[in-house]
Protein backbone atom coordinates (compact mmCIF):
# COMPACT_ATOMS: atom_id res chain seq x y z
CA UNK A 1 0.00 0.00 0.00
CA UNK A 2 2.47 2.49 1.03
CA UNK A 3 4.51 1.78 -2.51
CA UNK A 4 1.53 1.99 -4.54
CA UNK A 5 1.35 5.60 -2.44
CA UNK A 6 4.95 6.80 -3.00
CA UNK A 7 4.71 5.29 -6.75
CA UNK A 8 1.61 7.92 -7.40
CA UNK A 9 3.44 10.72 -5.74
CA UNK A 10 6.66 10.31 -7.87
CA UNK A 11 4.44 9.84 -10.92
CA UNK A 12 2.54 13.45 -9.65
CA UNK A 13 6.33 14.73 -9.07
CA UNK A 14 7.08 13.16 -13.00
CA UNK A 15 4.35 14.83 -14.62
CA UNK A 16 4.80 17.95 -13.33
CA UNK A 17 8.23 18.13 -14.11
CA UNK A 18 7.03 17.40 -17.47
CA UNK A 19 5.78 20.77 -17.84
CA UNK A 20 8.29 22.90 -16.11
CA UNK A 21 10.20 23.31 -18.65
CA UNK A 22 7.59 24.02 -21.10
CA UNK A 23 7.09 27.57 -19.31
CA UNK A 24 10.42 28.54 -20.68
CA UNK A 25 9.08 28.58 -24.09
CA UNK A 26 6.52 31.58 -23.15
CA UNK A 27 10.17 33.66 -23.16
CA UNK A 28 10.77 32.68 -26.49
CA UNK A 29 10.41 35.62 -28.88
CA UNK A 30 7.51 34.91 -31.80
CA UNK A 31 10.04 35.44 -34.45
CA UNK A 32 12.48 32.59 -33.49
CA UNK A 33 9.71 29.75 -32.29
CA UNK A 34 9.10 26.56 -34.32
CA UNK A 35 7.84 26.70 -37.38
CA UNK A 36 4.24 24.94 -35.29
CA UNK A 37 3.93 28.28 -33.38
CA UNK A 38 1.05 25.93 -31.64
CA UNK A 39 3.40 23.28 -30.29
CA UNK A 40 5.55 24.74 -27.24
CA UNK A 41 8.93 23.12 -27.18
CA UNK A 42 9.01 20.96 -23.97
CA UNK A 43 11.37 18.67 -22.50
CA UNK A 44 10.53 15.87 -20.70
CA UNK A 45 12.41 16.26 -17.02
CA UNK A 46 12.19 12.76 -14.66
CA UNK A 47 14.03 12.74 -11.41
CA UNK A 48 11.89 10.09 -9.65
CA UNK A 49 15.12 8.08 -8.92
CA UNK A 50 16.91 11.01 -7.19
CA UNK A 51 16.72 11.76 -3.26
CA UNK A 52 16.11 15.74 -3.60
CA UNK A 53 16.97 16.00 0.08
CA UNK A 54 20.61 14.99 -1.18
CA UNK A 55 22.71 18.05 -2.31
CA UNK A 56 24.16 15.03 -4.79
CA UNK A 57 20.43 15.04 -5.97
CA UNK A 58 20.03 18.25 -6.04
CA UNK A 59 22.77 19.00 -8.30
CA UNK A 60 21.50 16.13 -10.59
CA UNK A 61 18.22 17.05 -10.68
CA UNK A 62 19.44 21.03 -11.58
CA UNK A 63 22.06 20.21 -13.91
CA UNK A 64 18.87 18.09 -15.67
CA UNK A 65 16.78 21.09 -15.55
CA UNK A 66 19.60 23.38 -16.63
CA UNK A 67 20.12 20.32 -20.14
CA UNK A 68 16.25 20.30 -20.53
CA UNK A 69 16.23 24.55 -20.81
CA UNK A 70 19.07 24.32 -22.84
CA UNK A 71 17.33 22.27 -25.26
CA UNK A 72 14.35 23.92 -24.86
CA UNK A 73 15.65 27.32 -26.00
CA UNK A 74 17.87 25.79 -28.75
CA UNK A 75 16.13 27.53 -31.61
CA UNK A 76 17.13 30.91 -30.49
CA UNK A 77 20.77 29.87 -30.05
CA UNK A 78 22.94 32.41 -32.26
CA UNK A 79 25.89 34.43 -32.38
CA UNK A 80 23.09 37.49 -33.25
CA UNK A 81 23.50 39.69 -29.97
CA UNK A 82 19.95 40.52 -29.93
CA UNK A 83 19.00 36.77 -30.31
CA UNK A 84 21.78 35.68 -27.90
CA UNK A 85 20.12 37.98 -24.94
CA UNK A 86 16.75 35.97 -25.97
CA UNK A 87 18.19 32.81 -25.78
CA UNK A 88 19.61 34.16 -22.31
CA UNK A 89 16.51 34.79 -21.25
CA UNK A 90 14.94 32.29 -22.35
CA UNK A 91 16.99 30.09 -20.53
CA UNK A 92 16.82 31.87 -17.16
CA UNK A 93 12.91 32.39 -17.48
CA UNK A 94 12.88 27.77 -18.11
CA UNK A 95 14.95 27.15 -15.36
CA UNK A 96 13.71 29.41 -12.50
CA UNK A 97 10.28 28.29 -13.32
CA UNK A 98 11.11 24.65 -13.28
CA UNK A 99 12.67 25.06 -10.16
CA UNK A 100 10.33 26.76 -8.85
CA UNK A 101 8.09 24.28 -9.58
CA UNK A 102 10.20 21.33 -8.55
CA UNK A 103 9.55 23.17 -4.84
CA UNK A 104 12.59 21.71 -2.86
CA UNK A 105 14.56 23.45 -0.38
CA UNK A 106 17.60 22.09 -2.25
CA UNK A 107 16.95 22.86 -5.45
CA UNK A 108 16.16 26.21 -4.78
CA UNK A 109 18.92 26.56 -2.51
CA UNK A 110 21.60 25.40 -5.38
CA UNK A 111 19.90 27.55 -8.28
CA UNK A 112 20.21 30.80 -5.65
CA UNK A 113 23.96 29.78 -5.14
CA UNK A 114 24.36 29.65 -8.92
CA UNK A 115 21.91 32.22 -10.15
CA UNK A 116 23.84 34.88 -7.08
CA UNK A 117 27.44 33.30 -8.86
CA UNK A 118 26.61 34.47 -12.81
CA UNK A 119 25.35 37.88 -11.30
CA UNK A 120 28.76 38.99 -9.46
CA UNK A 121 31.30 38.50 -12.67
Amino acid sequence: MKTAIKTRSQSMAFILAASLVALGCAAIDSTAQAADAQQPLTRTVAYGDLNLDSEQGAKVLYARLRHAAEDVCFPLDSRDLAQKTAWQRCFNHAVASAVAQVNRATVTALHNQTVGHSTKA
